[in-house]
């Protein structure tokens, strides 16, 4: 079963026609004398080998004129080693040759990353698998799949259904820029421009979720999902407005930006509700994370809530933000119980979360670098350079970015580095990294590909490959190739290299 799925992601790309290097370079290329010219069926013909010195998701690969030779430890190794081979392959007439060359190759980190928002704007099954495959090739390993926020709810939870029934649509959406005419009037308080076209109702099942996630299992992709609390949960106070301090009845949000309305941190109803819920979610994603958000969570609404200060008082929390840490807390230790390791953006350091905690770094590198120092494993991804809905420094682009101040060219993508900063009895906790494009500003998947690709093949080597062994004008000439595989055989919507 696992060798056919293997196989069947090898092939999910045709071979290309020039091979022009691998992305992420390998960490030790021996180029070698001669070719290795075969049919189309030489998948058949790979000689297999298990070597348990080779680190878990590494590979040794050998092309010599007379055959393919592949050593792993592990079948993420022996999949990598095969996403190696395919970009080497080229083509020849009717057949298929590579140069001769021997590969020695493991990754820096084991976490390497994107962030896919199905919360502001929904893109479906069919862009989430292109997107598995794209990742896949560029030994990518973990999808961070955000499928709460406040302008949707996009997960089937069978216990509160009307989570999808009254959260998962919205009135509308706030208009691109490209769309606003003079006569447009803002939303009052904002700078929004309403478009009343009805958004939804758009969600995943949990037949949907089975599928995705043993389509990503097969290409050794572990999704992580996040169920945003406390705050960013506007669409499901929405379906239950109980679940929030006033018990005011909401709809989802049509804007964007930060609600001050957030789940009540002293209802034990609402704390019921969320363990109910990550009850299921991790009953359909088998991997070892759950997220819990944790970021932009204002306590306005807690301040003046009977039942927040109650807790508060009776716990001797330091205030509101101890009462998210307690929350954190809590839901960490439920999730441990269930054997799942909870992951929070790196807000929820305020609040002191025990050392289970993954933090998630996205505010700059210092919140990772403080819990590495306080004995938290942490992911890296501060908006500079890692939030690829910023603009990307086309002179021609069609579409619409959040203006975080910089522009996250290709260069700049390419010289992230998760460890810098971070002190050397201490880089054991930096888990890795991961590029997010946050949707409020990409409205469907051929806008998404643009964002992501090719930045994210700069991001993937940062991820895999030593900083020594990185050489920005060695990847600049490889991308070109990689880009050109990307739309030609993946049909994906890649931007142009600046």
């Amino acid at each position: 079963m696992m060798k056919m799925a293997i196989m069947a992601a090898v092939s999910a790309v045709s071979i290309a026609a020039a091979a022009g290097g691998v992305i992420p370079e390998p960490v030790k290329t021996v180029p070698g004398e001669g070719v290795y010219a075969t049919d189309g069926g030489f998948m058949e013909r790979i000689l297999y080998s298990f070597d348990g010195a080779i680190p878990k998701e590494g590979y040794r690969l050998k092309i010599t004129p007379s055959g393919i030779t592949i050593a792993f430890s592990s079948q993420s190794g022996k999949f990598y080693a095969l996403q190696t081979l395919r970009q080497l392959a080229e083509k020849e007439g009717g057949g298929v040759k590579f140069a001769c060359v021997e590969i020695e190759d493991a990754p820096r980190f084991k976490w390497r990353g994107l962030l896919f928002d199905d919360g502001r704007h929904f893109f479906g099954k069919e862009t989430l698998m292109k997107t598995l495959d794209a990742m896949a090739l560029h030994k990518l390993n973990v999808l961070h799949w955000v499928l709460t926020q406040d302008q949707g709810w996009r997960i089937e939870i069978k216990k509160y259904p009307e989570l999808v029934r009254k959260g998962s649509v919205r009135a509308g959406s706030p208009k691109p820029v490209v769309l606003k005419t003079p006569q447009d009037v803002p939303e009052p308080g904002t700078g929004w421009v309403n478009n009343r076209i009805p958004y939804g109702p758009y969600f995943y099942t949990q037949d949907d979720i089975r599928e995705i996630v043993a389509y990503a299992a097969a290409r050794h992709i572990t999704i992580v999902p996040e169920i945003e609390l406390p705050g960013h949960s506007v669409a499901a106070l929405a379906a239950y407005p109980e679940l929030g301090c006033t018990g005011e009845q909401f709809e989802p949000w049509c804007r964007w930006g930060i609600s001050e309305n957030i789940y009540c941190g002293g209802n034990d109803a609402t704390i019921k509700f969320l363990e109910d819920v990550l009850d299921e979610v991790c009953g359909l994603f088998p991997g070892p994370y759950i997220h819990i958000g944790g970021d932009e969570a204002p306590k306005t609404v807690w301040k003046k809530c009977p039942k927040c200060q109650k807790r508060i008082a009776e716990l001797g929390l330091a205030g509101e933000e101890g009462l998210q840490g307690w929350m954190t807390d809590h839901f960490t230790k439920y999730l441990a119980a269930r054997g799942k390791r909870a992951v929070g953006w790196d807000e929820v350091l305020d609040g002191a979360p025990g050392k289970d905690t993954i933090i998630m770094s996205w505010r700059g590198p210092q919140g990772g670098i403080k819990a590495a120092e306080r004995g938290n494993d942490a992911v890296m991804c501060p908006i500079d350079p890692c939030y690829i809905d910023n603009p990307q420094g086309l002179a021609d682009d069609p579409y619409e970015y959040i203006n975080y101040g910089f522009q996250a060219t290709l260069e700049r993508c390419y010289g992230f580095d998760p460890a810098a900063g971070v002190g050397e009895g201490r880089k054991q906790h930096i888990l890795g990294g991961q590029a997010n494009n946050w949707s409020e500003y990409t409205w469907n998947g051929t806008e998404l590909e643009w964002k992501m690709w090719p930045r994210m093949s700069a991001i993937a080597e940062c991820l895999w490959t030593p900083p020594e062994k990185k050489s920005w004008e060695s990847f600049r000439e490889r991308v070109k190739t990689m880009r050109t595989r990307l739309i030609r055989e993946m049909h994906v919507n890649c931007a142009p290299l600046q």
